[in-house]
């Protein structure tokens, strides 16, 4: 049995007949973010090819794993900082105007509001990885850019706005790295409610912790196979 009403639980967005909100959807601009931490991070080693540079960090640093995981690293840790700042900032400020407007924000932990915190903090330092990743396999700035754009922000842009079917979207957020922002839901999805059950929604096909993983893996095998690409080539 499913439906929605009085008895269901509260839920967020149009769907709830509540006018209620939850802490993550301050998090909207993390998704502009994500698309210039995506671009710098590309450039961490398109830049360096560009101007013949790559020559001189390879000869500094024979040893490619290593050049490839210390860019990775600090593309990764920086975007990890300005996420945490920026998801700090966003909420405190999103939920005193959000409550100013008169909605409810639905109250969660202490752990879940650092899980989401966090969390939008390691989606943009995975993506980052991901990107670095991309860029030292392609090369070229403008074809990684438009790669890691492609890989990391499309599936989302098209899941949440419906481009496809609902079926195509979630599998979308199962299987690309945008399964990755599911580790920003800050409440349950309940079976019994039809009326929400979107990413639009704030709701993922995917527990957090197990989208995140999706996202991890897709950065692992980037890095992995930018590594041997690395190491077959000439600089």
């Amino acid at each position: 049995m499913t439906g929605s009403g009085d008895i269901s639980p509260v839920t967020p967005g149009p769907g709830g007949g509540y006018p209620s909100s939850t802490i993550e959807s301050n998090l909207v601009g993390g998704f502009a973010g994500l698309i210039a931490i995506v671009v710098v991070a590309t450039m961490f080693f398109t830049a360096e090819y560009r101007r013949g540079l790559i020559r001189i960090t390879l000869a500094a640093g024979p040893r490619r794993g290593q050049v490839l995981a210390a860019k990775a690293v600090v593309a990764g840790l920086a975007a990890f900082v300005v996420g945490v700042v920026a998801a700090i900032v966003s909420i405190d400020l999103g939920d005193a105007k959000q409550r100013g407007e008169g909605l409810f924000v639905l109250p969660v932990s202490l752990l879940t509001q650092a899980r989401v915190v966090a969390g939008l903090a390691a989606v943009l330092a995975v993506s980052a990885m991901l990107a670095v990743a991309l860029g030292a396999m392609l090369r070229r700035s403008a074809i990684a850019i438009t790669a890691s754009i492609a890989v990391v922000v499309l599936p989302f842009l098209l899941s949440v706005i419906g481009v496809f079917p609902e079926g195509v979207s979630t599998w979308l957020l199962r299987v690309t790295p945008a399964a990755g922002f599911a580790i920003e839901q800050s409440i349950p999805h309940y079976s019994q409610v039809s009326e929400i059950g979107r990413a639009v929604d704030g709701v993922y096909p995917l527990p957090p912790w197990a989208g995140f993983a999706v996202l991890c893996a897709w950065a692992a095998a980037g890095l992995a196979l930018a590594w041997i690409v690395l190491k077959r080539r000439d600089a």
